[in-house]
C-alpha cells in the first residue's frame, strides 16, 4: 500500500535528494562504467553484486550507478541500478539470471534452485538495485539512504519501470534498514536454502516497491526519523480574473 496519500513528482524527489548530498560537500556522478564500480568496491575490501559486475552479468545502455565524490575527486559512496524485462521476477531468482548472464547453469552448472512464493508476480519492465556502499569515514551521514532513493527515482523517471526490486540478507531484513534506509515498502522472504554462489545455505529477502508507492514514499522524506530531507516548495497556481 502507498505510504502517503500524497504523490510527489519524481523530479521533486530527485532535486531534494541531490541537494541533500550537496549539503554534505559532495558531488554526484552518473556512471555507466561498471568496471569502475568493481574497482571501487574491491579497493574498499568489498565486492560488486554479480548483477552489476560486467564480467558476470549483461549490462545495457539504461543501466547506471551513482558515485558520490568528495572535493578531491575520490568516490565515497555508490549505488547501482539496472533495467530488466521479465515474465516473472522469481523465475529470474530461481534460475540465477538476475545475477549471472546465462544464470546458475553457466556459472555453477545448476539449472535452478527452489525459491519461496511471494505475494505478487512482478513482471514487465522493472529496475533492480544493489551495490550500495559507503566508505567508513562517511557512514552515518545519510548517504546509505540518499543514494538508493536517488538512484531509484532516476530509474523510475528515465526508464518508465513499473517497480523496483532489491535483495537483503536476514541480518538486514530484521532491522529497519530495508524500509527506512533503502525506502522499500515490501520485504518478503524469497529464498531459504541452497544458494550456489555461497556454496551453501542462504536466506534472502526480496524488497520491492511500485512506481506509485515510491512517489508516495517520497512524501515522507521531510519526516524521516534519522535523515529528514525537505522537499522543494511548489507555488500554488492562482486563477487570474478574465475581463468580461
Amino acid at each position: 500500500m502507498p505510504t502517503s496519500d500524497r504523490l510527489v513528482p519524481l523530479q521533486d524527489g530527485i532535486d531534494a535528494l541531490t541537494d541533500a548530498v550537496a549539503r554534505l560537500g559532495l558531488s554526484l556522478v552518473i556512471e555507466r562504467d561498471f568496471g569502475r564500480l568493481v574497482r571501487f568496491l574491491e579497493s574498499q575490501g568489498s565486492f560488486a553484486n554479480p548483477s552489476f559486475d560486467p564480467r558476470k552479468s549483461r549490462l545495457g545502455p539504461e543501466d547506471f550507478w551513482l558515485a558520490a565524490v568528495d572535493e578531491e575527486g575520490a568516490i565515497v559512496a555508490s549505488s547501482a541500478e539496472k533495467v530488466i524485462e521479465v515474465e516473472d521476477f522469481m523465475d529470474e531468482v530461481a534460475t540465477g539470471r538476475i545475477w549471472y548472464e546465462g544464470g546458475f547453469a553457466s556459472a555453477f552448472g545448476v539449472a535452478r534452485i527452489p525459491t519461496l512464493p511471494v505475494s505478487v508476480r512482478l513482471s514487465g519492465r522493472l529496475s533492480h538495485s544493489g551495490s550500495t556502499y559507503v566508505v567508513p569515514a562517511h557512514r552515518r551521514s545519510g548517504l546509505a539512504m540518499f543514494l538508493p532513493w536517488l538512484s531509484r527515482a532516476l530509474s523510475f523517471r528515465n526508464t518508465g519501470c513499473l517497480a523496483n526490486t532489491g535483495f537483503v540478507r536476514q541480518s538486514l531484513a530484521d532491522t529497519p534498514v530495508p524500509t527506512r534506509s533503502y525506502g522499500y515498502v515490501h520485504v518478503e522472504k524469497c529464498l531459504d536454502g541452497w544458494f550456489p554462489p555461497q556454496g551453501g545455505s542462504e536466506i534472502l529477502y526480496l524488497c520491492w516497491i511500485t512506481a506509485e508507492e515510491f512517489r508516495a514514499k517520497l512524501a515522507t522524506l521531510p519526516d524521516h526519523p534519522r535523515h529528514p530531507v525537505p522537499l522543494p516548495e511548489r507555488r500554488r497556481a492562482h486563477l487570474a480574473p478574465v475581463a468580461g
